[in-house]
């Protein structure tokens, strides 16, 4: 796989290849697709193995030696770069069982009206992915697209159920060390409300990333749960990552963003306080929660982490905790009976794309639950039909 987000892969990038770098188990050229069935079967059999297997590049219009090293970028010349793409798009998820969670298309133009199209396919949490027009599954390898066999086709089928497990797993955890008070920086109360965004494909293989400098040579940096202020000083590197934070108090921080090296993201905000204990007041806490996926999910797709990505709203230490509210207009605020449980891990929500606009919907059943812990029927966040309603 060519080491940059496929967004900004140009023909510099391409034509350092040639001479070089030789085809791998993450990367494979092709100078051209074969017409017709042949060509679709080719590019579903070499996208599937690398989504099988590790993930990679597979790239249309490089030409490579026999020993598979890149010769030259030649390119192909598509009647319409756009229809192709949508072609291409198109045939993936039609022909592949189950589709696949995430695949990207770029083309790069090379002159003459020649372009390289590099298909990225991550290593997929739901693997392994079936080639509808042979009924076959395939892997990749460092000599190239093999069909799996049966105890691969096994290991590749509990791998989607060991995903998972580590996920839940990891969240458990942090919830427990948040819990003990053992945040990466002190905190200014017990009580929290506590985001995890976890993106699955490198928990399935158990990938570790260089955080720092990707954080730092990118985009995006993740800001502190309910903060949407630039953190410039209110940072630094640390033994699981990247941390930024809201500057403490005497009493401590009251919100931080941790990025771990395994590409996990943990927002915590300290509730707020009264004689009567913690409280979260709801229309802010929606905002908030909503506002925090959306930003930590840009932040996982600039460093290509890939999807699906798990959004999990917790409370820790919320025995005690009340909602604040307001029936009405004019009507006063009012505070809900208090919750009976210190931690509270509520249902995760998937996200399939980075489209923020997706984001409110697929969080509404984990609002929902909340709203329930607190005694009401469902998040009044949405209207009758399922729409957000927030400012988020």
């Amino acid at each position: 796989m060519i080491p940059k987000s496929i967004g900004n892969i140009g023909l510099n990038d391409l034509t350092a290849l040639v001479g070089t770098v030789r085809e791998s188990k993450t990367l494979e050229f092709k100078r051209e697709l074969p017409s017709g069935k042949d060509g679709d079967l080719t590019l579903l059999k070499g996208v599937s193995a690398m989504a099988n297997t590790a993930g990679g590049d597979f790239l249309i219009g490089i030409e490579a030696a026999n020993d598979g090293i890149a010769t030259s970028v030649v390119g192909i010349a598509p009647a319409n770069v756009d229809a192709e793409k949508l072609r291409l798009e198109q045939l993936l998820a039609a022909c592949l069982e189950p589709r696949l969670p995430r695949i990207d298309i770029h083309t790069v133009p090379c002159g003459e009206g020649r372009y390289v199209f590099i298909i990225r396919a991550p290593l997929s949490w739901i693997a392994p992915h079936r080639v509808t027009r042979d009924n076959k599954f395939y892997g990749r390898n460092s000599a190239g697209t093999y069909p799996l066999d049966v105890s691969e086709l096994r290991t590749a089928f509990l791998m989607g159920e060991t995903t998972a497990e580590r996920i839940r797993a990891f969240r458990t955890d942090r919830l427990a060390k948040i819990t003990a008070g053992e945040t990466p920086i002190a905190m200014a109360g017990k009580s929290a409300v506590v985001l995890h965004v976890i993106p699955a494909p490198p928990f399935a293989n158990r990938q570790t990333f260089d955080i720092v400098t990707a954080v730092m040579s990118g985009t995006h940096v993740p800001l502190p749960l309910g903060s949407n202020y630039n953190p410039a000083g209110q940072h630094h590197v640390n033994l699981d990552g990247f941390l930024s934070y809201i500057a403490p108090t005497q009493d401590g921080a009251r919100s931080y963003a941790q990025l771990f090296r395994n590409g996990a993201l943990e927002g915590v905000s300290v509730m707020n306080t009264d004689q009567d204990g913690p409280y979260v007041v709801d229309m802010p806490l929606g905002n908030m929660v909503v506002a925090g996926v959306k930003q930590y999910l840009s932040v996982l797709d600039s460093l290509d982490m890939g999807f699906p990505i798990f959004a999990m709203l917790s409370f820790c230490g919320a025995k005690g905790c009340r909602m604040r509210y307001a029936p009405g207009l004019g009507g006063g605020w009012y505070m809900t009976p208090a919750l009976t449980n210190n931690v509270i891990a509520l249902p995760e929500a998937a996200l399939d794309r980075a489209e923020v606009a997706a984001v409110p919907v697929a969080l509404q059943p984990t609002l929902n639950a909340v709203w329930n812990a607190f005694g009401f029927a469902r998040c009044e966040m949405y209207n009758a039909t399922g729409g957000w309603m927030g400012t988020a």
